[in-house]
C-alpha cells in the first residue's frame, strides 16, 4: 500500500477518533451526587409507604407509615434540613394499608396547614374491608390532630388503594374514597366532617382502584375514577375489542370513566351542591363515537384502568386526565379540558373532555406528569409489565408537550441500553423548567419470589428534556422490591416484566427551594425484618432562572433575569450556549452578566442580560430551521452515521489498495478522497455543533421593526463554571423579531 494511503488512513483515524472526543465531551456537565441519609433509623419497626409533596415556596414536607408508631411527617426540608418531625397521635392503632396521602394550603401565615388521609384495615373484617382516616396540622399548634374516622358513618368498605384528599379555594378539607362506591366527605376545620355523599348514580355496579379529586382556581371540585366492572364479561371494553364488517367496534360493556363535576356556589358562603346528579360516564358522554370525529368508536372508549389515574391543570386552570389502559393495550392516555356542554344540555356548564390519545408506541404502565411554569407537561412512564411484553418496551420513557406549539416531542428511553425492568417512576420540574425524574430499577430479572432487589436511578435534564446525559445510582445499597405478581387467572402467573404494583410504596421525588431534587425511598435489605426511610438530597450546585422566558423586538429594552445558585464554592464565571444547537449564541443575539464572576461566599445572585442586537432575518439561515427540537437519539444517531461512514471509508481504502488495476485504483481511490473530505466536514459541523449563525426554534416573516425581518424562538443554556466543573443552570427561551 502506497504511503500517501497509509497516511491518509492514518489522517482519517485521527479525525475520526478526535470528532468521537468532541462528541464526548461536549455533554460533560457537573456530575450529579447525592447525600442519602436514613431518616427512620429503625430497630424493631418497619417502615413504609413514604409520600412527598412540595409547598409553592419549594419546602418538601414527608409522610411515612411506621408499624409500630403509627404516621410519622417530616415538614418543611429547606434545602439543608427538615425543620420539624411529628408523630400523628393515636395513628398507632390505626397503621396505613395503602401509603397515607398529604395536601398543602397555604395561608397567610408563615406555616401551612398540612392535610393527612389514610385507610386502614378494619379490625376483624373478612374479607379485609377499610376505614378512612384524616388529620390536620394548623400553623401554630404542636402536633396533628387525633385521627378523625371520615367513614364513620358509611362504615368499613372494600378498598384497593388510598382515600384522596384536596383542599378547595375556601381552605376546606376534601376527602374521597371507595372502590364498590365513591364517597366524598368536608371538613372546614380539616377534623369534624359531614356525612359522606355518594357520588355514584343509583343502581350503579362500579369497580375501581379508587377515585381522584382536583380543584381548580376557579372552584371546581372534580371527582374521577375509572371503572372495570364486567371486566372479564364476554364483549367487555375491557378485552380485546371486536370489529364488525365496517370497521366499528361492537364492544358493549365495561371500561367506564366517571367524572363528578361541583360548579362554584354563585353566592359567597352558600355550600356547593355536591351529588351524584353532577356525575356522568364520559365513555357514553364526551367520547362518545369518537368524541364526535369517529363513528368506529360508539361507545367512545375501550380498554380499562385501575389505579393509575393523575389529575393535574395546565396554566389556565383547566383539568387534565393521565392513565395508563392496563387491559387489553397497556397504552399512555391523556385528555384534557375542551370548553363546556351549553344550555339545553342536561350538564350544561359542565367541562367538556376531549378524547384520548395515546403517549406510548410499547406496552406501558405508571404514568407521571410535572409541569412547568409556562405550561409545558413533561411526562413519563415505565415499558409494560406483563410477562410477555417486548424487550423494546422496558425502560423509562419520556415526552414534552409544548404548549406554544400545541405539540409532543419523540418519545425517548431515559435508561441505558441492558437495563433491567425500570418501575414506578416519578418526574418533578424546578422554575428553570429543569427535568428530575427517578425510578426503582431491579439488579436482575425479576423472580417473584421475595429475593427481588432494587436501586433508585436518578436522571436530569437542563434542555427541557430535549437531553438527559447523566443516569446516576442514588441508591448505596439494594432494597427489598415489594410488588404483586399478578394472579394465575389473569395469566400465568409469571412474573411480570416490570412491576406497576407495589405493596409497600414507591420512591418518591420532589424539588426543593434551593432547586435541587430531593428523594425519599423504603429502604429493606434482602432477609431483614427491618424496613427504614431513605432520604436523598442533591449535593451538586444548582440554580435557578427567573423569569424563563422573554420577546425581544428593535424597540424594547434588554431582558434581564435573575440567576440565584446555590452549592458552589468557589467563584462562578457564567456564560450562554444556544441550547438547541449546542453552539456559540447567533451575532444578533449578545448576553452579558453583572458581576461577570459571582464570589459565592459573598451572595448568590447575578444580573444576566440578554440583547437583541440585530434584526434576525431568514437569510441567517443556511436552511429553515426545524419548528421542534431534534430528540437526544436523532442528533446521536446522525453522529454514529458519520462515524460508520468514516469506518467505511477506511475499509474501502484497504481493499482498493490491493487491487492490481492500477488506474483502476488510483481513479477510485481520488473518488474516495473527495468523498472522505465531504464526509469528514460533515462530521466535524455534526461534533462541533454547527458553523453557522443559524438559530433554532420557529421562524416566520413578519412586518415589524427592523425591516421585514422573521420571527424567532430559541433557547438559550446558562451555563456556570466553578471550580474546575461547569454545570447548566438552566435554559430561558427567548422570542425575537
Amino acid at each position: 500500500m502506497s504511503n500517501w494511503l497509509s497516511g491518509l488512513r492514518r489522517f482519517g483515524l485521527s479525525l475520526v477518533t478526535g470528532c468521537a472526543a468532541l462528541i464526548a465531551s461536549s455533554g460533560l456537565t457537573h456530575a450529579q451526587s447525592f447525600a442519602v441519609t436514613n431518616l427512620t433509623n429503625n430497630t424493631a419497626s418497619t417502615s413504609s409507604f413514604p409520600d412527598m409533596v412540595v409547598d409553592a415556596k419549594g419546602n418538601s414536607y414527608l409522610a411515612l407509615a411506621d408499624s409500630v408508631k403509627g404516621i410519622v411527617v417530616f415538614t418543611q426540608f429547606d434545602g439543608v434540613k427538615f425543620n420539624t418531625q411529628f408523630t400523628v397521635p393515636g395513628s398507632a392503632a390505626a397503621v396505613p394499608a395503602f401509603q397515607p396521602q398529604m395536601a398543602i394550603y397555604l395561608n397567610a401565615g408563615p406555616t401551612p396547614i398540612i392535610g393527612l388521609t389514610w385507610a386502614a384495615v378494619h379490625p376483624g373484617s373478612n374479607p379485609t374491608s377499610y376505614d378512612v382516616y384524616a388529620s390536620r396540622l394548623d400553623p401554630g399548634q404542636t402536633n396533628f390532630s387525633l385521627p378523625t374516622l371520615v367513614s364513620a358513618i358509611t362504615g368499613p368498605v372494600p378498598l384497593a388503594g388510598s382515600p384522596r384528599l384536596a383542599f378547595d379555594t375556601t381552605g376546606m378539607t376534601n376527602v374521597v374514597w371507595g372502590r364498590n362506591g365513591v364517597w366524598i366527605s368536608q371538613a372546614q376545620d380539616g377534623i369534624h366532617f359531614g356525612a359522606p355523599i355518594s357520588l355514584v348514580p343509583l343502581s350503579t355496579s362500579i369497580d375501581t382502584g379508587g377515585p381522584r379529586i382536583a380543584v381548580t382556581p376557579p372552584g371546581h371540585i372534580f371527582v374521577v375514577w375509572t371503572d372495570e366492572q364486567a371486566k372479564n364479561q364476554a364483549g367487555s371494553y375491557c378485552t380485546a375489542p371486536t370489529q364488525d364488517a365496517s370497521g366499528t367496534f361492537t364492544n358493549t360493556v365495561g371500561g367506564n370513566f366517571w367524572v363528578n363535576e361541583t360548579l362554584p356556589s354563585a353566592v359567597v358562603g352558600v355550600s356547593v351542591n355536591i351529588s351524584a346528579a353532577n356525575t356522568r360516564n364520559i365513555s357514553n358522554t364526551d367520547w362518545l363515537n369518537g368524541g364526535g370525529l369517529d363513528n368506529r368508536f360508539p361507545k367512545g372508549f375501550f380498554g380499562c384502568s385501575y389505579d393509575n389515574l393523575n389529575l393535574f391543570l395546565d396554566q389556565l386552570g383547566g383539568l387534565h386526565f393521565l392513565w395508563s389502559d392496563d387491559s387489553p393495550d397497556e397504552d399512555v392516555l391523556t385528555v384534557e379540558a375542551h370548553g363546556t356542554y351549553q344550555a339545553g344540555s342536561p350538564f350544561a356548564g359542565q367541562t367538556l373532555f376531549s378524547f384520548p390519545i395515546n403517549l406510548a408506541s410499547h406496552a406501558a404502565a405508571s404514568p407521571k406528569v410535572a409541569a412547568d411554569a409556562s405550561g409545558n407537561f413533561y411526562f413519563v412512564w415505565s415499558g409494560g409489565p406483563g410477562p410477555g411484553a417486548p424487550t423494546n418496551s422496558v425502560g423509562i420513557f419520556f415526552r414534552r408537550f409544548d404548549v406554544a406549539t400545541d405539540t409532543f416531542t419523540a418519545e425517548i428511553n431515559l435508561v441505558p441500553s441492558g437495563s433491567i425492568a425500570p418501575a414506578f417512576p416519578q418526574i418533578a420540574t424546578d422554575s428553570s423548567s429543569n427535568v428530575n425524574v427517578a425510578w426503582e430499577q431491579p439488579t436482575k430479572a425479576l423472580a417473584g419470589d421475595g429475593s427481588d432487589v432494587f436501586n433508585v436511578f436518578f436522571a436530569r435534564s437542563t434542555d427541557r428534556g430535549t437531553t438527559f446525559p447523566t443516569v446516576v445510582q442514588v441508591t448505596t445499597n439494594p432494597s427489598v422490591l415489594c410488588y404483586q405478581a399478578p394472579p394465575p387467572p389473569q395469566g400465568t402467573g409469571a412474573p411480570p416484566t416490570t412491576p406497576d404494583v407495589t405493596t409497600c410504596g414507591t420512591v418518591q421525588l420532589g424539588v426543593n427551594a434551593n432547586s435541587g431534587p430531593d428523594l425519599a425511598w423504603v429502604n429493606q435489605a434482602s432477609g431483614s425484618a427491618v424496613a427504614d426511610i431513605d432520604f436523598a438530597t442533591s449535593t451538586s450546585p444548582t440554580g435557578t432562572i427567573t423569569p424563563n422566558a422573554a420577546s425581544l423586538t428593535a424597540s424594547s429594552s434588554p431582558a434581564n433575569f435573575t440567576i440565584t445558585v446555590n452549592g458552589f464554592s468557589s467563584p462562578i464565571t457564567f456564560s450562554c450556549l444556544d441550547a438547541d444547537k449546542n453552539a456559540a449564541l447567533p451575532s444578533w443575539l449578545g448576553c452579558s452578566f453583572n458581576p461577570p464572576t459571582l464570589n459565592p461566599a459573598q451572595g448568590n445572585t447575578d444580573t444576566l442580560t440578554i440583547t437583541r442586537q440585530a434584526t434576525p432575518t431568514s437569510g441567517m439561515f443556511i436552511s429553515a430551521p426545524s419548528a421542534h427540537n431534534p430528540p437526544a437519539f436523532g442528533r446521536s444517531m446522525a453522529r454514529s452515521m458519520t462515524l460508520a461512514t468514516l469506518s467505511l471509508m477506511a475499509m474501502l481504502m484497504l481493499a482498493i489498495g490491493r487491487r492490481r488495476d492500477l488506474s483502476r485504483a488510483i481513479l477510485m481511490r481520488g473518488f474516495l478522497v473527495m468523498t472522505l473530505t465531504v464526509v469528514l466536514a460533515a462530521g466535524l459541523v455534526s461534533c462541533g455543533g454547527g458553523t453557522s449563525k443559524s438559530t433554532s426554534g420557529t421562524t416566520g416573516s413578519t412586518g415589524g421593526a427592523g425591516g421585514g425581518g422573521s420571527t424567532v424562538t430559541m433557547h438559550v443554556a446558562v451555563k456556570a463554571q466553578s471550580g474546575g466543573s461547569t454545570t447548566t443552570l438552566g435554559t430561558v427561551t427567548i422570542t425575537a423579531q
